[in-house]
């Protein structure tokens, strides 16, 4: 496949109440290609369908799209009214401005009657333009597409009827493109985004998806499910492998039943969530989204390939099947003849079988009703992946943490881990040890300071630049320039821990559930009765992170209780070592009989992660502490799936649903942490008993919501979350100060958007606020006397430098930094929105490559340069940085050779 064909493809991410605004008002549409089909099997198809492409005009190795757009309905269409009202606004605010420039001037004899109209210049055309706009909207006041339009009722007309894009090329010459429905990409299927589709591609395209299955329009089917399954062929992929379905072995899922007391989250008498404390069935899918994979696919050093085809996602791991398969052959039969029977009961030769799998991998089998049985899908679904070339989709494999100090790896937790675990302000003050002394480090210790700067180096920061500097005269690290810095990086990553992020001897490993279990099964060999046969028993693990026989303490995303930490006893086992290829960053568990899957949050076996923590020191204990104090948390929400006709009328009903529900996760989360904040604050100073044991139930109930968000793009729920979080919020009885305003803790004012909650907090007993006040004792840095960078340089006649460029050059630097500050602030408060930090980091990395060609082209010589950097002392900091950067970038030679060198 050429190169070009396995690029992501960048589309336009555009709004529907634009979309809307274009169709019916002739507004203008900004071609916002912020959007993008990874490099998938999707992608790959469209590619064979068509789809049109083209280099970006910035950068030709961006290609860019408008066969497909990615929807967003964050915004209401706008009334012409209320339009005119912000316009009103904007032009008020434009006067005043106006007002406060003619003022000065006449206030100010030093200023020339030029200067006044240069400085005027730039507010003028936008008054004007709002002027313009506001003349312009008064004449369609009242008009009916001029009407406010709210968003479920566009969402309703976008899905139904789609829409068009009205192009006009420069010889005026107008195309129509007309977008269709097509599907929710598997990265926005939880945020009531949309892919639209130009119509002529359609057809093919959603055929393709459903592997050519029909849904008849009159028949309801469980389509929350179909629009999430069909959307699996557009994850992105690192790269394909090659599996004859052939030689996969489809064996039964398995569930362990057993009883235990627990917490279960269902609904009560008023029709609100209720967490009651009783002797519950817990069941576990011991093979949940896992199979096995022979070793001849895998790379060395790589255990784990998360895979995905039509309907079909699975976590595959490194297995030697056909040397279990060899030594597991009856004696009486030639191992050759051997023949296994698959689930649907086909034989199959155990010298064939490259890959095991379940039907909770193969979510085609849910369908198995639209063309027959389960055999008959099965057979089906193996043609179709034939027919597309055996290729299955590699997403990613298990990563090693990028935290290596000192040869030990460190992994960084996450507050409400932090949180939700009972640490005293001593068990706290032990826990940041070494965030501590690294800090102090970073303060005092150069070669710690530039390794950390080095390892965070961004073609958009200026880590680079010092280290270079440093490398050539390490005096550097005492000039007023650098040691702003240096308090800037060091105080941003306080700030990170502050938030939470504080790095243990961890590290994340991907988890696989009974694996030996999964061996014996495929051969008709496991005893699901005599748990004394289980390679891993209880709480037993297998993982190479750490040593055999040692206890280890366990987290997974979303954490939201002391409930949900897992304490694990880690075991040798031969057999796992005989015939798995695990990595260190893999994990064996066991789910027979212990209810593992429900302490981590629902975990299953598609490449979940869990956050393994050395035992040592405080943590191990307190865990213990948990596991015998707090109750699992069941969730016993009923779930049926909700039915649809398979229309794009019912597509807007599920994802009109989803998109109320976008935030929810977090939200849920939150609720939980403030509940757990007022918990913990309650029971440090001996509160009352019932009120401890209502929050305690308050946080069950938070802690199954958030594992019903994460499943809400499959599964459809009789309770409306966010009835279920506005309760639990307003019964968190949070404290209140001596006015009897209600506060927040203190650590709040980190993990918040909310720019306001600084004026809304108090100390809380509570593990955050007591690792807030740690980071905030930490001592200063040690004395260091100030150089001057011109002590620096090497001597040059600064008589001979050409001012005319230099003028020139700080310029492009002041205004490259007044756009970056710009775009920072534009994307102030993104938080975890992954397609807001790429779209961010794509201008500022715009706005920085546009100024450095300005001044790639100057040709700076030493002269200039020595009076550039002479000037660097007395500027402002964030400017002098960034001009040393863009003179590192632009004129690396000539920059670095300015420096005396020195050690």
């Amino acid at each position: 496949m050429s190169t070009n064909l396995q690029k992501q493809v960048y589309i336009m991410s555009l709004e529907g109440a634009d979309l809307y605004s274009h169709m019916h008002r002739g507004t203008y549409i900004k071609r916002d290609y912020s959007g993008m089909i990874p490099y998938s099997l999707e992608l790959i198809q469209l590619h064979k369908e068509g789809i049109q492409t083209f280099p970006s005009s910035r950068n030709e190795n961006k290609l860019l799209s408008n066969d497909v757009i990615n929807v967003k309905f964050n915004q209401k269409v706008k009334s012409a009214s209320n339009m005119i009202k912000d316009c009103k606004k904007k032009l008020k605010k434009s006067n005043l401005e106006i007002k406060k420039m003619k003022d000065k001037y006449r206030g100010d004899s030093k200023l020339t009657i030029s200067q006044f109209r240069e400085d005027l210049k730039p507010k003028l055309k936008p008054r004007r333009n709002l002027e313009r706009r506001i003349a312009q909207l008064e004449g369609v006041v009242g008009l009916d597409n001029w009407q406010e339009v709210k968003n479920e009722p566009l969402r309703k007309e976008l899905y139904e009827d789609g829409f068009s894009i009205t192009n006009v090329d420069k010889d005026n010459n107008i195309t129509i493109d007309k977008y269709v429905v097509y599907k929710r990409s598997s990265a926005k299927s939880r945020t009531g985004q949309c892919l639209m589709i130009k119509k002529h591609l359609y057809d093919n395209m959603i055929n393709w998806s459903r592997m050519g299955l029909t849904f008849p329009e009159d028949k309801e089917i469980d389509l929350a499910s179909l629009t999430a399954y069909e959307s699996l062929v557009g994850s992105s992929i690192e790269s394909t492998v090659t599996i004859d379905p052939n030689r996969i072995l489809l064996i039964s899922d398995v569930k362990s039943n057993f009883t235990e007391e627990a917490n279960v989250v269902r609904k009560s008498d008023d029709g609100f969530l209720e967490s009651f404390t009783e002797s519950t069935k817990i069941s576990n899918d011991l093979w949940d989204g896992q199979s096995l994979l022979d070793v001849k696919y895998f790379e060395e050093g790589k255990g784990m390939k998360l895979l995905r085809n039509h309907f079909f996602k699975s976590a595959a791991f490194n297995t030697n099947i056909q040397e279990f398969l060899q030594a597991k052959c009856p004696e009486h039969i030639d191992y050759e003849e051997w023949e296994l029977t698959d689930m649907p009961g086909n034989g199959i030769k155990a010298i064939d079988v490259d890959m095991i799998t379940t039907p909770n991998s193969l979510k085609a089998l849910k369908f198995s009703s639209v063309i027959g049985s389960n055999n008959d899908m099965w057979d089906y679904w193996k043609k179709v992946v034939e027919a597309d070339g055996n290729a299955f989709g590699v997403c990613k494999n298990e990563k090693v943490s990028k935290y290596i100090i000192d040869g030990n790896i460190m992994q960084q937790t996450s507050y409400q881990m932090l949180n939700s675990t009972p640490l005293s302000k001593g068990d706290m003050d032990e826990l940041t040890v070494f965030e501590k002394e690294y800090i102090e480090r970073l303060k005092n210790d150069d070669d710690v300071f530039i390794k950390h700067i080095n390892s965070a180096k961004t073609s958009q920061n200026s880590n680079e630049m010092f280290v270079a500097l440093y490398e050539k005269n390490n005096k550097i690290v005492n000039t007023k320039v650098f040691k702003e810095f240096r308090k800037r990086i060091i105080k941003d990553h306080v700030n990170h821990v502050k938030k939470g992020k504080v790095r243990l001897s961890a590290d994340y490993v991907v988890m696989i559930g009974n694996p030996v279990e999964m061996l014996y099964h495929a051969i008709g060999q496991f005893d699901t009765v005599n748990v004394e046969s289980l390679s891993l028993k209880d709480n037993q693990i297998h993982t190479t992170l750490f040593d055999f026989d040692k206890k280890l303490v366990g987290y997974r995303n979303p954490h939201t209780s002391p409930s949900n930490i897992l304490v694990s006893n880690n075991k040798k086992v031969k057999e796992i070592e005989d015939y798995f290829n695990f990595t260190k960053n893999i994990v064996a568990v066991n789910a027979i009989k212990f209810p593992i899957q429900d302490i981590l949050s629902g975990c299953d076996y598609d490449s979940d992660t869990l956050l393994l923590v050395d035992s040592k020191g405080v943590l191990l204990p307190i865990a213990e502490e948990c596991r015998r104090k707090y109750k699992v948390c069941i969730n016993k929400v009923e779930s049926e799936p909700k039915y649809y006709t398979p229309t794009w009328t019912s597509m807007y009903e599920i994802d009109k649903e989803l998109a109320k529900s976008k935030d929810t996760i977090g939200n849920c989360i939150n609720a939980g942490q403030l509940c757990m904040s007022r918990y913990w604050d309650l029971k440090a100073n001996n509160g009352d008993k019932k009120q401890l044991e209502k929050l305690l139930k308050k946080i069950d109930v938070a802690t199954v919501l958030s594992g019903i968000c994460i499943d809400l793009a499959k599964k459809m729920y009789d309770i409306e979350i966010s009835d279920e979080i506005e309760k639990i919020e307003a019964e968190l009885e949070l404290k209140t100060d001596n006015e009897g305003n209600i506060k927040k803790p203190n650590f709040w004012v980190k993990v918040s958007k909310n720019k306001n909650t600084k004026h809304n907090v108090m100390d809380y007993d509570t593990p955050m606020d007591y690792l807030v006040a740690v980071m905030d004792s930490l001592p200063d840095a040690e004395t260091r006397k100030t150089s001057q960078l011109s002590k620096l340089l090497n001597d040059n006649n600064d008589r001979k430098a050409n001012y005319k460029q230099k003028e020139k050059v700080e310029g492009y630097v002041k205004v490259m930094q007044k756009e970056i500050e710009g775009v920072h602030k534009k994307y102030a408060g993104i938080s975890d929105d992954e397609d807001l930090k790429e779209k961010k980091n794509e201008q500022l990395e715009e706005v920085g490559q546009e100024y450095a060609s300005k001044i790639c082209k100057l040709k700076i010589k030493p002269n200039t340069m020595h009076s550039l950097l002479i000037s660097i002392e007395s500027g402002n900091s964030d400017i002098a940085v960034r001009l040393m950067n863009t003179l590192y970038t632009t004129q690396k030679d000539t920059f670095l050779n300015a420096f005396k060198e020195a050690k």
